[in-house]
């Protein structure tokens, strides 16, 4: 008998609407794509629990006939193009005529349409047509409603995230629809909420609406490339506020992360804001290379990096309160990814004779520290014992201290300080969706906060945070949960690494007898590392200074 067999259609079926379907986040991309290729102006998108039991996506786009209607739930049908070819001709959002029909596979979909001629209402489930039949309706557009996503694939429901992480994805992608298409009015309803009402405007307003925290900005307008970006003095500790289109489409590319941040300069340590468009002929633009349309290729890629570059720095000329240091030299992709160099494998592939060794056992050594310290070039603090040689980095030393004391203090009861005066910070939806998520948290761990329509007010805050550093430590742990899946403990941790940076910098005066009693402090305590990983210590044996003197 043979091993291989053809599966069944029903199955193919399901595992290829697994690879368009990811979550409701996914079918609201899909369905408000449709709207706006059937030249929609106004859409609206409503959830009940994250999009889970029900989403609904209304347009006041072109509608459909009765046997258009019957088709677009059917496999690879669509509008938008005839033969192969017409993939490079293409403006359109949709092509593949695969979002109707696998998402009718996996739920329960209710489909109401007027073209202003006639009207109509399909009913599938499970990408069987159940009943069409007329409908009246006033408006001329299409409802979709979907209902029990994943009823009939229990195996990929239960990898849906809780119904606020799921609500936060959709968040996310309405408000990559909002900035990539200003002139067309929103509307976003969560279990009743409205979260967003925002009517045709600029792309100026969108973006203000959506980074209400950022003040300094500026229009881009290059060759190939146009948006808005943020002075250097606005960013964020990881590249979620930098979003970029391609014919108005989302996608996700390392390369534009990395030449959008090339163009801020070589000393750019953060990540800045920035909405990018990149529009080009359809013909040198390849948008089938990802299930969910996320990734693109580009045919003259140098071109396109190039363009973004000089016109980012360009547009940064207008930003003078900080100084940016470029690089003069020619920008040239010779690879479409990175290498990133692998830590792990460089220590891996060091010499077992290397002479300095930067990890050991404090806690096995029982060190102690002879005579007195020296401290190099207000940096780091040198100092001797029974086995050799040590240069300790005081600063990332007195941070791990400071991180330590801060974790005990989360461990037992925190100390609150009340604000007399509340801070209140300006948030986008994503983020306060966040804080509604993580409110208790927040109160377990000394934050007594107030959620508002577009902000957030801080009341009172742990005892040992500066209340001018509120803002930055509130904005930096939320923008650390937007990924799923992180516990109160990684809370805790957030807070006492934020809290633990007002350890001395380096560059700081410290007086001898203030680096022995650090040293002394941190030997006590076995510590090794810094908060963030990297070693407090150089050691040389005398063992190997008496070897590399020829004296043994």
């Amino acid at each position: 008998m043979a091993k291989i067999k053809k599966l069944d259609k029903n199955v193919i079926s399901k595992i290829a609407a697994g690879e368009v379907v990811a979550g409701p986040f996914s079918v609201v991309k899909e369905l408000v794509e449709n709207a706006l290729d059937a030249d929609a102006k106004k859409i609206e998108v409503e959830l009940q629990n994250g999009g889970k039991s029900y989403i609904k996506v209304k347009d006041n786009g072109e509608g459909m006939s009765k046997d258009d209607l019957l088709l677009s739930v059917e496999e690879h049908t669509t509008s938008k193009i005839k033969d192969f070819e017409d993939i490079y001709t293409l403006y359109s959002f949709g092509f593949r005529g695969e979002a109707l029909s696998s998402i009718s596979k996996v739920s329960r979909v209710v489909i109401t349409s007027n073209n202003g001629k006639e009207s109509h209402r399909l009913e599938v489930i499970g990408g069987k047509i159940k009943k069409i039949e007329e409908f009246p309706t006033i408006e001329r557009g299409t409802t979709v409603e979907v209902l029990d996503l994943f009823f009939n694939v229990p195996a990929r429901r239960k990898f849906l995230k809780s119904a606020a992480v799921e609500k936060r994805r959709v968040i996310e992608f309405v408000e990559k629809f909002l900035l990539s298409n200003p002139e067309v009015s929103f509307t976003l309803k969560s279990d009743g909420d409205v979260l967003y009402n925002a009517e045709s405007s600029s792309l100026e307003e969108r973006f203000k609406l959506i980074f209400p925290e950022v003040r300094e900005f500026t229009n881009i307008n290059g060759k190939f490339v146009n948006g808005i970006i943020s002075s250097p003095n606005y960013y964020r500790k990881n590249r979620t506020g930098q979003i970029f289109f391609v014919q108005k489409r989302y996608v996700v590319d390392k390369m534009l992360y990395y030449v959008f941040e090339n163009g801020y300069g070589e000393s750019l340590v953060n990540h800045p804001y920035g909405v990018l468009f990149i529009d080009l002929p359809p013909k040198y633009v390849d948008v089938n290379v990802h299930p969910q349309k996320l990734e693109v290729k580009f045919s003259d890629p140098n071109a396109i990096y190039s363009d973004i570059i000089r016109t980012v720095r360009n547009a940064l000329k207008k930003f003078i309160s900080k100084k940016i240091f470029v690089s003069d030299k020619k920008f040239e992709v010779k690879e479409r990814h990175l290498n990133y160099i692998n830590r792990q494998k460089v220590e891996n592939e060091i010499p077992k004779n290397q002479i300095f060794q930067t990890l050991f056992d404090i806690e096995r050594r029982n060190l102690e520290v002879k005579r007195d310290v020296i401290i190099l070039r207000k940096r780091y603090v040198l100092f001797e014992s029974e086995d050799g040689i040590y240069i300790m980095d005081f600063h990332a030393a007195h941070e791990r201290i400071l991180y330590e004391d801060i974790l005990k203090k989360l461990n037992e009861k925190v100390d609150v300080l009340d604000l007399m005066i509340p801070i209140e910070v300006k948030f986008g939806k994503s983020f306060l969706s966040i804080a509604s998520e993580r409110k208790n948290d927040f109160e377990k761990f000394g934050f007594d906060i107030k959620i508002e329509d577009d902000s957030i007010k801080i009341l009172s805050v742990p005892s040992f945070i500066k209340p001018s550093n509120v803002e930055e430590v509130l904005r930096e742990i939320l923008d650390e949960f937007r990924l799923p899946g992180d516990s109160p403990k990684n809370m805790k941790h957030i807070i006492a690494d934020k809290a633990c940076k007002s350890a001395v910098k380096t560059g700081y005066d410290i007086t001898e007898s203030e680096a022995k009693k650090l040293v002394e402090e941190v030997l006590k305590r076995g510590l090794t590392t810094c908060p963030h990983g990297r070693p407090l210590f150089l050691k040389l044996t005398f063992h190997e200074l008496d070897s590399y003197f020829e004296r043994i």
